[in-house]
């Protein structure tokens, strides 16, 4: 599915960096056009935000490993819990700083 959804992240976002860096692009590709509500921690202060979930599937195994990697040191848990945990939780992309591209849309819009 996630095949036609992808989100491009900004170059001029904080996090462009980051995915260039992990992924080696910043395209991803995404379960659903849908951006979901999540809460997130910013400075102490619980927030509600639009995400996109990565579809973890399409991941190559390299990007997968890198994205292992820095969820790990970024929240400070173990490699094992991130890769155990990674399917059951997803991968949230905050749908600020994104441009979400829909390819053959004629299929999922008709």
């Amino acid at each position: 599915m996630g095949n036609d959804f992808e989100v491009i992240i900004d170059e001029k976002t904080e996090r462009y960096n980051e995915f260039m860096k992990i992924f080696g692009t910043n395209i991803i590709k995404v379960k659903s056009p849908f951006p979901h509500l999540i809460k997130t921690r910013e400075k102490e202060v619980l927030k509600e935000v639009l995400a996109y979930f990565f579809d973890l599937e399409l991941l190559t195994r390299e990007q997968r490993e890198n994205l292992i990697v820095h969820l790990s040191e970024k929240f400070n848990q173990s490699k094992e819990f991130v890769e155990k945990n990674l399917e059951t939780l997803g991968v949230p992309i905050l749908a600020e700083g994104c441009t979400l591209v829909i390819h053959n849309p004629q299929r999922w819009f008709d």
